[in-house]
């Protein structure tokens, strides 16, 4: 088959280029999938976004993915059920406290500002939070919760609706290139040719490019996920616990609680698996967050892959001494979802454009030989 854009991975990001490409009026559109929607990282996310992130790039860029992302639910045919019920940093030591309150001052000149709590203020309003060694707390009002699986089935239906095609179970094999121009994928089930070829495939995505000789600066790191049984709807926040290893948890709609640690997570790993260890650490520290989760009774736990850049931030476009029609969004370092549905936009920019939005051209793949890196230590 013969197609004008081909993107490579059915998961959040590649959805949400495929959506943005084909509302502009593209219909001359494939999305190839090895395994089904969102088998990668996308479904296996703890389904939370937020615009506080300690770099000015990944702030503005997230501002304008969640203007975007509270807007999808009237646009899509799946409501992917957005809920701004805030991030909660639990702050020990005084020196991040006042890190912190600095922080907040620019996070106010970005249009975002927080609140930085007393130990007083969260007895008063979060109660079920153990203010133990506490010294305060920073609570980010514009962050939140979606349904990432709603939001992946809306982007899928209007790519289809659109005219737009997805093949899943077709593994893409290598990409193939004439001169300096890309011509398509070689695919499991043929050859896919196409004008402009978009890798999306999160940790495979330097697979499929090393068949060009590209490798981008990623490692895959296999982090776990937690879900405890559902319970009264108690937990008003997405809570994070700086002092346990970035332990954070939160409750779904249906009142479970689900949550994550990151005691050691699996670097340079691409198998899926769950430890007891991880069990411990989450449970222990459950525990000590949220004391009334020692009741809850854990219902099962999953892990997912983080493709992490030197950064932390993703790698968006391309380069110029790729083939022409060659791009690339990968190494989410774990912020994938929030980020998307910008991505897809300033992606489509440049697909069928040629145009870089000025707040994506901080993320392209130059900046790392160009000492231009985007240094992002707020990392869950």
């Amino acid at each position: 088959m013969k197609t004008n854009v081909a993107i490579i991975g059915e998961g959040i990001i590649g959805l949400s280029i495929g959506y943005n490409i084909a509302r502009r009026g593209e219909r001359d559109l494939v999305v190839i999938e090895g395994k089904h929607m969102g088998y990668g990282s996308s479904t296996r996310s703890a389904s939370h976004f937020r615009v506080h992130f300690w770099s000015d790039e990944n702030v503005r860029f997230a501002i304008e993915a969640r203007k975007r992302l509270l807007r999808l639910g009237e646009e899509l045919s799946f409501n992917p059920l957005v809920e701004t019920n805030g991030y909660m940093w639990l702050l020990y030591e005084e020196a991040l406290l006042q890190a912190y309150r600095k922080r907040n001052a620019k996070w106010a000149e970005l249009g975002v500002p927080g609140r930085l709590l007393s130990s007083d203020d969260l007895e008063a309003n979060h109660p079920y939070i153990s203010t133990a060694g506490l010294l305060g707390a920073f609570f980010g009002p514009q962050d939140g919760s979606l349904h990432h699986d709603f939001l992946m089935f809306g982007y899928r239906d209007a790519i289809l609706k659109s005219g737009g095609e997805i093949r899943e179970r077709v593994e893409a094999k290598r990409l193939i290139a004439d001169g300096n121009r890309i011509r398509g994928v070689e695919t499991s089930t043929g050859f896919v040719e196409a004008d402009n070829v978009v890798v999306a495939a999160g940790v495979g995505c330097n697979q499929i490019l090393e068949t060009l000789g590209i490798r981008l600066p990623m490692a895959s790191e296999r982090r776990e996920i937690c879900v405890l049984e559902p319970m009264r709807p108690f937990i008003k926040t997405f809570v994070i616990n700086t002092k346990l290893k970035s332990f954070y948890v939160a409750q779904t709609l249906r009142g479970e609680s689900i949550g994550s640690i990151d005691p050691h997570p699996a670097k340079q790993s691409l198998e899926l698996g769950n430890t007891i260890e991880f069990l411990k650490e989450f449970s222990r520290a459950a525990v000590l967050t949220i004391p009334t989760l020692r009741k809850a009774r854990v219902l099962r736990v999953w892990s997912g892959f983080y493709e992490v850049t030197p950064d932390h931030s993703q790698i968006l476009g391309r380069d110029p001494e790729w083939p022409d029609g060659l791009y690339v969004a990968a190494g989410f370092s774990g912020h994938g979802l929030m980020m998307a549905p910008f991505v897809g936009e300033v992606m489509a920019d440049q697909i069928l454009e040629d145009r870089i939005h000025p707040l994506m051209k901080p993320y392209d793949p130059t900046r790392f030989e160009e000492k231009r890196e985007i240094k992002e230590t707020l990392v869950m």
